[in-house]
């Protein structure tokens, strides 16, 4: 049954001219009635209300897994997934797999038209690196945020005659946003994941920290590999043009300036984006981690430029691949099973509509053009 209440607008006439018009109405309301707000309300009817993220004990059974090591849980109310505790170094050995499985989805059709666009975005936005990094950085003077990078080293080593700085603590805004960019604290909400999940058995956390670690490693290689093969500049190193690109440097050569070298794509953001990837195909009943997890992602882009490190250039490439990666990982030891509602549920019920409407009747000729708010009960 609906229940319509309509508004009434002017009277359409009958006269010949006047039915032209009506008929272009008519084909302008079809098109408006697409872009119709439409709101479904979850309404009863025997419907079965399952609570989102609500671990069930109807679990699948897997061949040689415990029964302790899968957790089912359901999502919403017609879809559950199980996820299985990784077993030992699977972060490690899964990782050749990712790599083929990348070079797999690179050179598909798909991939390739992904691959042109991304040339093709790249290739455009390196015409306005420049001016769209002075845009940056004088927004940036303007707000107060400085672009001066500002760290205090906490722990650092030596590995094979070079120093490595293991952990620097961001001491401005500009410097923090670049430090969330590194993955550092990431790391650290994972551990405290990983921690949850052996105590409490939660094998969906326990998957979701291997998956980020595998995802980091598997990821941070390609990214490097990249780089040491683009050789591009970093545009603190220049003031002029968007970079001067060194294909393949000598590895002395690129350890011994290596900002002059490793700007292309950005690991920061390739991680930034890997990590959203990775939490939001976890956990797809909390709606924010995206939205929230880009708009960081597009701050951390913006503070890379505000200090010189990266062009705008830098980030297709870079989102792309930490896209594709959280994607592989995210893509196995796990089941879908999708199921439907108990009960005689019409899927009409609930249904909240509200556009334009011509409404009358053919026998008179007598038509009301106006907005219709109908309810489905």
């Amino acid at each position: 049954m609906t229940v319509a209440a309509g508004i009434k607008g002017r009277q359409i006439a009958r006269t010949p001219n006047q039915q032209h018009h009506m008929k272009k109405g008519i084909l302008l309301l079809v098109a408006l009635a697409a872009a119709t707000l439409q709101v479904k309300a979850q309404i009863g009817n025997n419907a079965d209300t399952t609570l989102l993220a609500k671990p069930i004990s109807d679990s699948v059974s897997v061949a040689g897994v415990k029964p302790s090591h899968i957790t089912t849980v359901a999502v919403n109310d017609t879809t559950a997934i199980s996820y299985i505790r990784p077993q030992g170094y699977h972060f490690i050995t899964n990782i050749p797999k990712d790599w083929l499985e990348f070079g797999q989805r690179t050179v598909s059709k798909k991939g390739l038209i992904t691959v042109g666009a991304l040339a093709a975005s790249t290739a455009l936005l390196m015409t306005i690196d420049r001016p769209a990094m002075d845009a940056v950085q004088q927004f940036g003077r303007w707000a107060g945020v400085s672009g001066e990078r500002k760290f205090a080293n906490t722990i650092k080593f030596k590995m094979g005659g070079t120093a490595v700085n293991f952990m620097d603590l961001p001491q401005n805004l500009n410097s923090t946003l670049y430090f969330i960019g590194e993955g550092w604290p990431t790391i650290a909400f994972t551990a405290g994941v990983l921690v949850k999940g052996l105590i409490t058995n939660d094998n969906r956390a326990i998957q979701t920290a291997s998956q980020i670690g595998e995802g980091y490693l598997a990821m941070g290689i390609t990214v490097q590999l990249i780089k040491r093969l683009t050789g591009r500049q970093s545009p603190f190193k220049t003031t002029k043009g968007s970079g001067n690109w060194q294909l393949a440097p000598a590895y002395s050569h690129y350890q011994g300036d290596v900002p002059n070298h490793d700007a292309f794509p950005s690991g920061h953001l390739a991680t930034a984006m890997a990590s959203i990837t990775i939490y939001a195909e976890n956990y797809p009943e909390i709606r924010w981690i995206r939205p929230v997890g880009y708009t960081v992602m597009g701050l951390v882009g913006l503070a890379m430029m505000n200090n010189g490190v990266h062009w705008m250039s830098d980030y297709p490439l870079a989102i792309a691949i930490g896209y594709t990666y959280g994607k592989i990982v995210t893509s196995r030891d796990k089941s879908i099973r999708v199921f439907s509602r108990r009960g005689n549920h019409n899927p009409e019920v609930g249904k909240l509509s509200f556009g334009p409407k011509v409404i009358g009747s053919p026998y008179y000729q007598d038509y009301t053009l106006g907005l219709s708010l109908s309810l489905t009960l």
